[in-house]
């Protein structure tokens, strides 16, 4: 069996400086000059409404799907004049259009404490709450959360910008990890809080990374560059700030990002 591919050098280098852009991007050209779209629902729980919906578009505009490891799901082999079409039908029958771009992700999670044997916190209700809230909130890189609610910690908390990890009395929280090449396990911050304080500590690790960060770096590196201390003390001096602010910012980036659709060109993809 013959795995080997040729490297197309100059689309990953188009793809890499259109990363480099701020906010929100699609996935962009793919190796078959079509192009892919990531959507998903908030907690990764689908109906059988949506997985009907779901089926509708792959069968009107993608050759197939495919699960991520994020929990989302990528359509593949769109057609270029097909792709705001298909853009709009995931946003009309319900589906988050999901980013890979400078902002916060959607959650990565488990079904938790409602059906898993081994949960010790209800995780489904405080993830719709974390997405509604911040979503779509501009950062100066991609910002990852996961959640799990139970010791397995399949949703792998501390490979996240922001991870959640339940324990018997609570969350505890973890900061900085990553996936990917060069993967970076996250270091805890508090715990255990409470689910009410949860949004408090995700908003305060915000503010401070919007605050602290250069241009591009990934959490991880704005840690590692001042020191684990001096950012903890920072984000614990955010902690009793309101956070209005920061979820209107989330939401009309969000809403902003929707109605785009009739006015971004071919080459903004």
């Amino acid at each position: 069996m013959d795995t080997s591919a040729h490297l197309d050098l100059d689309l990953r280098k188009e793809t890499v400086e259109r990363w480099k852009q701020p906010g929100h991007r699609c996935l962009g050209k793919q190796r078959d000059a079509n192009y892919a779209l990531m959507i998903g629902v908030s907690t990764a729980c689908f109906s059988a409404s949506q997985l009907r919906s779901l089926a509708d578009l792959v069968e009107k505009f993608a050759r197939f799907s495919h699960l991520t490891t994020a929990q989302s799901v990528l359509l593949v082999g769109i057609a270029p004049r097909n792709y705001y079409l298909a853009r709009q039908a995931a946003l009309d029958a319900g589906f988050q259009v999901r980013s890979v771009g400078r902002d916060v992700f959607h959650i990565k999670c488990c079904p938790g404490a409602d059906f898993s044997p081994f949960g010790l916190q209800r995780t489904l209700s405080l993830v719709t709450l974390l997405e509604e809230t911040f979503r779509g909130l501009p950062t100066p890189q991609k910002f990852k959360i996961s959640l799990s609610g139970c010791p397995n910690c399949c949703a792998n908390t501390r490979l996240s910008d922001f991870g959640l990890h339940a324990v018997v009395k609570g969350w505890k929280i973890y900061l900085g990890g990553k996936m990917g090449f060069s993967p970076v396990v996250a270091q805890e911050l508090a715990g255990p809080v409470s689910a009410e304080e949860v949004p408090r500590y995700l908003a305060a690790v915000l503010r401070a990374y919007r605050e602290l960060a250069q241009k591009n770096e990934r959490l991880f590196r704005t840690i590692e560059r001042l020191g684990p201390e001096p950012f903890k003390r920072v984000v614990l001096d955010n902690l009793e700030q309101p956070y209005e602010d920061l979820a209107e910012l989330a939401r009309q980036n969000r809403q902003a990002l929707e109605q785009a659709l009739d006015v971004v060109t071919d080459a903004a993809l």
